[in-house]
């Protein structure tokens, strides 16, 4: 099973077992959610990484760095491409953007390894700025891989694609837009993933709003992000016949970096036929973020308690 996102670190010594096993499903539903989420948002995160690393380039071309290109810009000596991906991962300007290309030797920022191109289609646009879209298109090589807790084993994901945008609103905030994300465990045999947010997407913007993306100025800052995506998930339901459908919502969520401090995220299985309703005796599960520190709603149940 692909794993990310456990709330097991929100088990603390000091409180009894017995409080929190009532939560323990909404734990697992959690679990589920997060990472088929963050599964389906592989080409729109790489894409606004791409975006910090043009705004960087553009702002320090202002400064008088002609010579500065998307592929060597560095902040502090580092060279941001490494920073923000890896020492794997190569990155090329062509006439429709800029395409990234993945080596699954080497281990991303989120935990996950990528193998294969994605193409950021900026439509002229060299930077995520003044109205611009991106579309971010997985080509046809392109996976996912998760590492096993038991060693060398690495669960494939084969990523067969579906549309992500980039939006720049032009008011300090940008929209991601998920629609049809295609996504299967490599030999799973129960049909692809189709992931969608709402047509809203998800917003972020910089909570301190005289921050921009360009990279010196956006690093270790908080953005606060709302929205929601939905649909089959690259999971099997309890029968094995097809996908696992769910839900996420994220509301005001306070994001420093790929880790939450504040704000609510909500999981669910949107489909009682797909999962046991006696292990599961409810389907959805809040999460409430506090200074980093997480509160587990489920079935009436809270963990950790006042």
């Amino acid at each position: 099973m692909l794993a990310a996102l456990a709330l097991s670190s929100c088990v603390k010594e000091n409180d009894s077992y017995k409080d929190w096993l009532p939560v323990q499903p909404g734990q697992y539903i959690y679990t589920y959610v997060m990472t088929q989420d963050r599964v389906a948002m592989q080409a729109a995160n790489a894409g606004m990484r791409v975006a910090v690393m043009a705004a960087e380039v553009a702002k320090q071309r202002a400064a008088g760095e002609d010579e500065v290109t998307i592929g060597t810009v560095k902040y502090n000596n580092q060279l941001l491409l490494s920073a923000l991906f890896n020492s794997g991962t190569k990155i090329e300007e062509t006439d429709d953007g800029y395409m990234l290309t993945f080596s699954k030797d080497y281990l991303m920022p989120d935990g996950f390894h990528l193998e294969g191109s994605l193409l950021v289609r900026t439509g002229g646009a060299a930077e995520l700025a003044n109205g611009a879209e991106w579309r971010v298109e997985m080509q046809p090589d392109f996976k996912l891989y998760s590492d096993s807790a038991y060693g060398s084993v690495q669960s494939q994901v084969n990523m067969y694609g579906g549309t992500t945008t980039l939006t720049d609103n032009q008011d300090g905030s940008y929209t991601i837009r998920l629609s049809g994300i295609a996504a299967e465990v490599d030999g799973s045999h129960i049909g692809s993933s189709n992931w969608s947010t709402s047509d809203e997407g998800f917003v972020l913007r910089p909570e301190d709003e005289k921050v921009t993306l360009a990279y010196s100025s956006c690093h270790g800052e908080t953005f606060r992000i709302n929205g929601s995506a939905s649909g089959l998930s690259i999971y099997a339901n309890m029968s094995g016949s097809r996908p696992l459908s769910m839900s996420y919502t994220v509301t005001d969520g306070l994001f420093v970096g790929l880790r939450i401090i504040g704000g609510t995220q909500e999981c669910e299985f949107t489909s009682t036929s797909d999962y046991d309703t006696t292990g599961y005796p409810a389907p959805d599960v809040r999460v409430e973020w506090t200074n980093g520190q997480s509160r587990i709603f489920y079935n009436g149940n809270v963990y950790p308690k006042e």
